[in-house]
């Protein structure tokens, strides 16, 4: 299947990899509104919202993915981390340890040095440790704003997931095989709530499902997930609304879920070609009132991707607008793409083909045209 994420290996970026970036003809520089073919495929209403391309900025320090944050650029440098200010070309020290993983919103980041863990907060310019171990433990982030940290801990021969929540440095830990069969659990289904965790898997009492683990090891599913092959990614949308992207009764595509109801809508298709299924994959922003999402498109002998910018209206996706057309984009659009935190304007992160570092940050400016 193409683009498509199992199990551990969702949480390597290698996995994601497509084939290089950049702007093809003049799709960077005006807005395109999607062609009506596509339309029939997916669950989109009429209109079109503007978004123009604001500019490009090139990027002249060795960026790699993990550190792209739209206007924020982060990387390591002499084994420490250092920030670039797109808005002013700045570039400062901001620790003095490197980091492997940031937070979605920037504000955190985490560092394994000598097989010790920490945060490190760029708000406050602290770092916190979080445990020992090797680069094998799995530790990321259990939350969007950076709040948590998931570790997945091998003790003898079990597995842990342990949750620390780093305002009160108060750990909770789980053992996998008391609850769920190891084989096929993706890891990074994991995310933090309130009072406990998210986990996608197979109880040992209650089979295949989507539940919610509490800091009491209490667990109560919340849907059988049926029909869904998996759900490796997904945010929530409102207190009973999941977005993810999979597979839904055999058809690929970008889906809702009402855990109320078990209503699945299809948002945005996937498909199939000669080389198999392809899944579209999303990026919601931050007032999760807009996605981005990405499409392969054959070009030649070469896949390249469109990608779409659209608002999410009733429950469906609204006002679609084609942003770049045939680009070679180094990953999915989860990974190169950026929104800012007031939702209007959207970073593209781009690469010389062969590369592995950030070239150039398609800036856009995303406005309804209501």
């Amino acid at each position: 299947m193409k683009r498509k994420w199992q199990g551990i290996a969702v949480l390597t970026i290698s996995s994601l990899i497509a084939t290089g970036c950049t702007l093809n003809g003049d799709a960077s520089t005006k807005t395109v509104t999607i062609s009506e073919d596509v339309k029939l495929e997916s669950a989109l209403t009429d209109g079109s919202i503007i978004a123009k391309h604001d500019g490009s900025i090139p990027i002249d320090v060795k960026v790699n993915y993990p550190g792209f944050k739209g206007n924020n650029i982060f990387y390591n440098q002499n084994k420490a981390t250092y920030h670039l200010d797109l808005k002013t070309m700045k570039k400062e020290k901001i620790a003095d340890k490197p980091f492997y993983l940031l937070s979605e919103n920037g504000n955190r980041a985490l560092s394994l040095v000598n097989e010790e863990f920490y945060v490190l907060d760029f708000q406050t310019n602290t770092k916190q440790f979080i445990g020992t171990g090797s680069e094998e433990y799995l530790t990321y982030f259990g939350d969007e704003e950076g709040s948590t940290v998931i570790q997945i801990i091998h003790k003898k021969s079990d597995i842990v997931l342990e949750k620390t929540n780093l305002s009160t440095n108060q750990k909770t830990s789980w053992t996998i095989s008391d609850m769920f069969e190891w084989d096929g659990l993706s890891i990074s289904s994991f995310q933090t709530s309130s009072n406990g965790i998210y986990i996608v898997g197979k109880s040992l009492e209650e089979g295949y499902g989507f539940y919610h683990l509490t800091d009491n090891r209490e667990i109560e599913q919340l849907s059988p997930l049926e029909k869904i092959d998996s759900m490796d990614r997904y945010h929530f949308l409102d207190e009973e609304t999941i977005i993810f992207n999979d597979i839904y009764n055999g058809k690929s595509g970008i889906y809702t879920l009402n855990l109320k109801t078990e209503q699945v809508t299809q948002l945005v298709a996937g498909g199939e070609d000669e080389e198999g299924i392809w899944v579209p994959f999303y990026k919601l922003s931050p007032d999760k009132n807009k996605i981005l999402f990405d499409a392969p498109v054959q070009v030649g002998k070469e896949y390249k991707t469109n990608v779409y910018v659209a608002e999410l209206i009733n429950g469906k996706v609204s006002n679609p607008s084609l942003i770049m057309q045939n680009a070679d984009l180094y990953a999915v659009i989860s990974y190169t793409g950026y929104w800012s935190q007031d939702s209007n304007t959207v970073f593209i992160s781009t690469t010389i083909p062969g590369e592995e570092t950030i070239d150039t940050v398609e800036v856009f400016q995303v406005q309804s045209d209501k």
